[in-house]
């Protein structure tokens, strides 16, 4: 994707000139004639754009398109090719013993080191295929986020309803109480709240600097395979709610974000440099 291509559009009371990679027809974003605003997905692009619409701008628009040459900023990964879990089962992986001794704990009821993360990679999968299926309802999902730390955001949510980080916590067959910040699991005080509130303010800070505006993002605390989850006082900036329902939360937000916010905050967050800065 070298070249950019620059094309006049008009209809339904808009006058737009949008931008694109002529090899691909890939939309890179749109000067607004009307307002003189342009907007890009990639805030990196800009300075692109705005030698793509020069001869735009100054007056000569007489031409149909006006290509110019443009190299695409590195973007390091991908995180769209990321799969949910994925960095916990390569730390299940690094941490698994050999084969007799994982036979044996298993005959035992013994768990290894590895077991918990395992556990953690199996919880993250299923809330992971829960999330996809929001995709065909126009939001964009992401999955296992590495960090700087080492640690990682299990997934990031992007759509109509605004942006959200969500901590998958697999607890097969226990009780969960929640009141305010605190998370009792079988009685043992956790702290997933504070937690999530955390890594929410975390992103929210990476993807303004990184689409220089503001950009919100809260925190959700997804349990999966509990035998029961109650929320007597549910916090005020994180969502509690069951895995296995999480889909629902999202497709019930009211809209917040507008298809080009969107789409321009999900060009940042696709990013890894971004959060391994």
């Amino acid at each position: 994707m070298g070249d950019l291509t620059v094309k006049a559009w008009k209809r339904y009371g808009k006058d737009r000139l949008y931008i694109t990679y002529t090899a691909t027809g890939e939309n890179i974003g749109y000067y607004d004639r009307e307002t003189g605003k342009l907007h890009v997905e990639d805030p990196t692009m800009q300075y692109r754009a705005l030698e793509a619409l020069a001869p735009f701008l100054s007056g000569d628009i007489s031409a149909v398109a006006h290509v110019v040459e443009s190299v695409p900023p590195p973007l390091g990964q991908d995180l769209t090719n990321n799969t949910a879990g994925e960095a916990v089962r390569r730390r299940a992986a690094e941490l698994s013993p050999g084969r007799f001794q994982r036979f044996a704990a298993k005959l035992l009821g013994i768990p290894t080191e590895a077991t918990s993360w395992e556990v953690g990679a199996t919880g993250e999968r299923r809330v992971g295929a829960r999330l996809d299926r929001l995709k065909t309802h126009g939001w964009n999902v992401l999955h296992s986020i590495p960090l700087k730390s080492g640690a990682d955001i299990d997934h990031v949510v992007i759509g109509p309803g605004g942006v959200f980080t969500v901590n998958t916590k697999h607890h097969p067959g226990a009780r969960v109480t929640t009141s305010g910040d605190y998370v009792r699991v079988n009685g043992q005080l956790n702290h997933y709240v504070r937690n999530s509130r955390h890594e929410a303010s975390a992103a929210a800070k990476r993807l303004s600097s990184a689409c220089r505006s503001p950009v919100s993002v809260s925190g959700v605390l997804a349990f999966v395979g509990v035998q029961s989850l109650s929320v007597k006082e549910p916090p005020a900036d994180v969502a509690i709610v069951p895995g296995e329902r999480l889909d629902h939360l999202f497709l019930a937000a009211p809209p917040t974000l507008s298809p080009d916010v969107q789409q321009r905050i999900y060009a940042v967050a696709r990013r890894s440099d971004i959060w391994l800065a």
